[in-house]
C-alpha cells in the first residue's frame, strides 16, 4: 500500500514537471530568441570622401507588413544594371558606403535599405534572420514597381544576413541576373541552431521543434524553410559565394553557404556558381573582408561578366 502511494506521488511529481516544462519552454524560447534580434539604431559615420555620393542619393519609402522601410537610390547615368545591396545583421545600410562608392564608380546604380527594426526604418525589433529575406523580397517588389528605376538588369549583393537573403530571395519569383553573397548563412534554422550547439552541445537540438514553431508563428513557412542550396539550384542565376577563411562570426566550415558547396555542386546549375575563400591576412574575417579592394574588384568583375 505504501509502495502504491509512493508511486502515485512520484507520478504526480513527474506530471507536474512535464506540465511546467511544457508551459515554461515556449516562454523561455521566446525570451531568448527575441533577445537575439533587438532593434538597432547606431548611425554610421560617413567618411568625407563618400559625402558627395551620400548627399546625392534619393530616399524612398516602402511598406513591409505595416512598417515603413527607408530605401536609398544611388543613381547612375549608365542604366545597364542596378545593384540591390542587402546589409548585414545589426548594421545600417550606410555602413556600406565604401562598397556603394566602389559599385557606383564602376558604373552601377545602387539601391539599398535599412531593414525592419534598423536605423531609419520602422520596427520594434529585427525579428529574425527571415525578416531580412522578407524585407528584400518586398524591396525587390518595390524596385520592380518603379520599373527598376530605368535599369535594364538587376544584380544582388548581400553581406552576412544579407548574404543569406540574396541567395534565397529568388525563391519568390524575382528576375535576377547575378548574385553575390558574402559571409552568408545557408538557412535561418542553421543560423539559429549552430551557435546554440556550439554553446550547449547536442542538447540544443531538444529545443529545435520549439524554435521552428516559434519562427513559423513569426513568418510565413516559405521564408522559414528557405535554404540557399535549394534556392541556388532552382534559380540557375550566376552566383558568387564569398567567405572569409577566418570568419569567427559565421564559420566557413559549418553553416555558411560556402560550407554547402559540395551539395550545390551536385545540382544541374553547378556551372553557374563560383566560390572565393578569402585568405588575405587581416581581411579574411566577417566584417574586415569588405575592406579588401582586390576582392571587391573580383566581385565587380563577376557582376560585369553577367550583366554587361
Amino acid at each position: 500500500m505504501k509502495t502504491s502511494k509512493r508511486s502515485k506521488i512520484i507520478i504526480r511529481i513527474i506530471l507536474i514537471f512535464i506540465i511546467l516544462n511544457i508551459i515554461a519552454c515556449p516562454i523561455i524560447t521566446k525570451i531568448i530568441y527575441d533577445s537575439m534580434f533587438p532593434r538597432y539604431d547606431k548611425a554610421a559615420d560617413i567618411a568625407q570622401e563618400y559625402m558627395p555620393l551620400y548627399e546625392s542619393r534619393a530616399s524612398y519609402d516602402f511598406d513591409v507588413e505595416g512598417n515603413t522601410l527607408k530605401g536609398y537610390l544611388y543613381d547612375s547615368d549608365d542604366k545597364t544594371a542596378l545593384i540591390v545591396l542587402a546589409p548585414g545583421f545589426n548594421a545600417s545600410c550606410d555602413e556600406y558606403m565604401p562598397q556603394i562608392q566602389k559599385f557606383h564608380d564602376a558604373g552601377y546604380g545602387v539601391f539599398t535599405f535599412d531593414t525592419t527594426g534598423s536605423c531609419t526604418s520602422e520596427g520594434k525589433s529585427s525579428r529574425g534572420f527571415e525578416q531580412e529575406l522578407v524585407d528584400l523580397d518586398k524591396a525587390l517588389n518595390f524596385v520592380e514597381d518603379q520599373g527598376k528605376f530605368g535599369y535594364g538588369k538587376i544584380a544582388l549583393f548581400g553581406h552576412s544576413r544579407g548574404g543569406y537573403s540574396v541567395c534565397n530571395v529568388t525563391l519568390f519569383g524575382h528576375d535576377i541576373d547575378a548574385i553575390v553573397s558574402v559571409g552568408g548563412i545557408n538557412s535561418a534554422m542553421e543560423g539559429i541552431m549552430e551557435p546554440a550547439v556550439d554553446m550547449m552541445g547536442k542538447f540544443a537540438y531538444a529545443n529545435y521543434p520549439m524554435l521552428y514553431l516559434y519562427q513559423i508563428i513569426l513568418f510565413d513557412k516559405d521564408y522559414v524553410d528557405a535554404d540557399a542550396v535549394d534556392a541556388i539550384d532552382k534559380a540557375a542565376v550566376p552566383t558568387l559565394i564569398v567567405h572569409g577563411a577566418n570568419d569567427e562570426k559565421i564559420s566557413v566550415d559549418d553553416y555558411s553557404v560556402y560550407s554547402h558547396q559540395d551539395e550545390i555542386e551536385k545540382t544541374d546549375t553547378n556551372d553557374e556558381v563560383d566560390y572565393i575563400l578569402n585568405t588575405t591576412p587581416g581581411k579574411d574575417g566577417h566584417v574586415d573582408i569588405l575592406t579588401d579592394d582586390a576582392l571587391l574588384d573580383q566581385i565587380i568583375s563577376f557582376i560585369d561578366q553577367n550583366v554587361r
